[in-house]
């Protein structure tokens, strides 16, 4: 008789990819935030360190956007680049394109994400009460991040995988294209960011987009990582 036919391995679905991504990015995620947490407590409650955030926050007011541009471009694309240099599985197939990508594109990231705090504080206020924080929560993990942050990182990220190729990203996306391009790593982003920028959102203004990035560096840094001995991905970071 012929030998039986060996069916190819089923390659998961969108969401289930993403569960898995949550279950793999679950316990390290919760560290960060809670270091995160213990940094707004501390904020709050410990002059020194509420002195030092609050130069920081000075910083933030006086360069503006340039600021902003430089801040994420640092934590979300030099740092995570240099630990993927480091690690000989994760080094990028072109390293300098690579590297140029992620200042760039964090860069542009930066500006558009604090101004996007500076919205927020003008449509519902800059006190950090549990109603306004709430509220901001609530635009961020619904109109910004699934419409903005993670369909524009992982396009970003697509299109310099395809290296720069318009015709190549336009046939990408055809029907079902944020399923099944997006929806993976959303699921483990809302693990992250939803806590976080409840986080963020209970301190001044000034600061928020630097403890963002704090929490941004050490979750890129735990992505790859992550990345390192499991089958998760971020199309932030490892596309």
């Amino acid at each position: 008789p012929p030998p039986p036919r060996m069916s190819a391995p089923r390659e998961p679905s969108p969401w289930e990819a993403g569960r898995r991504a949550v279950a793999d990015v679950a316990l390290p995620a919760s560290l960060v935030l809670l270091a995160a947490l213990a940094l707004v407590v501390a904020y709050y409650q410990v002059p020194s360190v509420g002195l030092a955030l609050a130069r920081l926050g000075a910083l933030h007011r006086e360069h503006g956007l340039a600021f902003a541009a430089a801040l994420p471009s640092v934590t979300a694309g030099l740092i995570p680049w240099l630990l993927r240099m480091a690690l000989p599985a994760l080094r990028p197939a072109h390293p300098w394109r690579d590297l140029l990508h992620s200042l760039v594109w964090w860069a542009l990231m930066g500006g558009v994400v604090t101004s996007f705090y500076r919205l927020l504080a003008h449509v519902f206020g800059d006190q950090p009460t549990p109603g306004v924080v709430a509220a901001k929560v609530l635009c961020d993990s619904t109109l910004f991040t699934m419409l903005v942050g993670s369909p524009g990182n992982a396009l970003s990220h697509l299109w310099k995988d395809l290296g720069w190729d318009l015709a190549e990203l336009r046939r990408h996306l055809r029907p079902g294209w944020y399923r099944r391009i997006v929806v993976p790593n959303l699921l483990p982003n809302w693990v992250v960011w939803i806590p976080g920028t409840a986080i963020f959102y209970s301190l001044p203004l000034d600061l928020q987009l630097p403890v963002a990035n704090g929490i941004g560096c050490c979750w890129a840094l735990l992505c790859v990582r992550i990345a390192a001995h499991s089958s998760f991905r971020s199309a932030m970071l490892l596309s």
